[in-house]
């Protein structure tokens, strides 16, 4: 019995062997289709501390590795772009190596452009990361930058990024137009400098998918004027560039938006979350209709747990912002919690809710657990005109 058993059980091992031989030589139709992902040396790909501009270069970098998943890693070294496009794809991921720069040669203005060859949310790229990217501009023969440029984007990512004096007076670092699932996250944004005719301009501006709002319009993008949406902002800082004991360069605007296309008729941003970040010594807007943080029709935005100072900086008129300029579109949930202000000492008041139509309030503010920290005698706080707020637990210390 025994040795009949033994020869079944060769007999069963042996038909396994050549079933799974078969699996493998025909394949298995039920199996995903799982493809795997291609790592590139930019350096060895063509990139190169040695050539004037890089822009072409990584493009063509790009365009030869575009199927499945890319991870383009970017080593040690300092790589000069001039001015220009480079066209994003999905499912990739830029990692930079210690060390590893990518900086504007005198005044370029380089773009990243996300594409969106059809309309709706589902038109654009997706599934990006750029992790430990430094980006550094150039003061010498005027401004250069580095603009993230993005519509219909979708689950981008930024890591441990550095903006170093990357932001031109006629643009912004990023620009997110009809994009969701944008996660910024333990980045540095150092200086703005600003001219005579723009003084402001954000260094995360949250838009529409319309091409007056696009830093840069790509040939064949499709546009519907689709809110941005899911912007998570958080743990970052934003700084200014100080040349001895003074400002050189103001701290960027940190974030925010100012227009509306056809009356919110395609919604207006919403799900906008700023956490957990510093921010010193920004850019003063001093009239009565600005903010540092400025928006203009949002819903569901969360301002929590973020350090605002002032070092060097006097003149702002309103630090927060909030506006509905819509007739009959309604704002709701602003939320405004446990932030810490020091030194800030406003013109006329820290958070300015506004809504252009008295009988159109913004519904459901909370404004909470925030401290101030000033040696004013008089200030005001929270200036809500029409719109109710619930307020509790806001205190100002010396």
């Amino acid at each position: 019995m025994s040795k009949r058993m033994k020869q079944m059980g060769i007999l069963s091992a042996l038909l396994t062997f050549v079933c799974l031989a078969l699996l493998i030589s025909v394949g298995y139709t039920d199996r995903p289709n799982v493809s795997a992902t291609v790592y590139v040396n930019a350096k060895n790909a063509g990139l190169s501390e040695k050539v004037a501009s890089n822009t072409k270069i990584l493009q063509k970098i790009l365009d030869s590795n575009t199927t499945g998943t890319t991870h383009i890693i970017i080593p040690k070294g300092t790589y000069y772009f001039d001015s220009g496009v480079i066209k994003m794809h999905s499912n990739l991921t830029l990692s930079f190596e210690k060390g590893a720069i990518f900086k504007s040669r005198n005044n370029a203005t380089v773009f990243f452009a996300y594409p969106s060859s059809k309309k709706g949310y589902d038109g654009g790229t997706s599934n990006i990361l750029w992790k430990n990217a430094t980006l550094v501009g150039s003061d010498e023969n005027g401004q250069g930058s580095f603009t993230q440029s993005m519509n219909h984007a979708q689950d981008v990512k930024f890591q441990n990024c550095t903006f170093y004096d990357a932001e031109n007076p006629n643009g912004h670092i990023f620009d997110l137009d009809g994009s969701h699932n944008i996660s910024i996250s333990n980045c540095s944004f150092y200086g703005f400098n600003a001219n005579v005719a723009n003084d402001y301009k954000e260094a995360i501006q949250i838009d529409y998918s319309n091409p007056g709002a696009m830093s840069y319009q790509l040939d064949g993008d499709k546009y519907d004027d689709l809110p941005s949406f899911n912007i998570y902002v958080s743990n970052n800082q934003f700084l200014p560039i100080n040349s001895h004991n003074r400002i050189k360069y103001y701290a960027p605007n940190p974030i925010g938006q100012h227009a509306t296309y056809d009356n919110g008729k395609s919604g207006i941003i919403h799900n906008i979350y700023f956490t957990n970040n510093k921010v010193v010594d920004s850019k003063p807007r001093k009239t009565d209709t600005t903010g540092t943080i400025n928006f203009n029709a949002v819903s569901n935005l969360y301002i929590e747990n973020n350090q605002f100072s002032n070092i060097l900086t006097t003149g702002v008129s309103n630090y927060i912002r909030i506006y509905n300029p819509l007739a009959t579109y309604h704002m709701k949930n602003i939320w405004i919690n446990n932030n810490r202000f020091t030194n800030v000492n406003p013109t006329n008041q820290y958070i300015l809710i506004r809504s252009t139509m008295p009988e159109n309030p913004i519904k459901d503010i909370y404004i909470s657990n925030n401290i101030v920290t000033t040696h004013l005698t008089h200030t005001i706080f929270i200036n809500s005109l029409n719109n109710n707020v619930t307020q509790k637990n806001n205190k100002f210390v010396k």
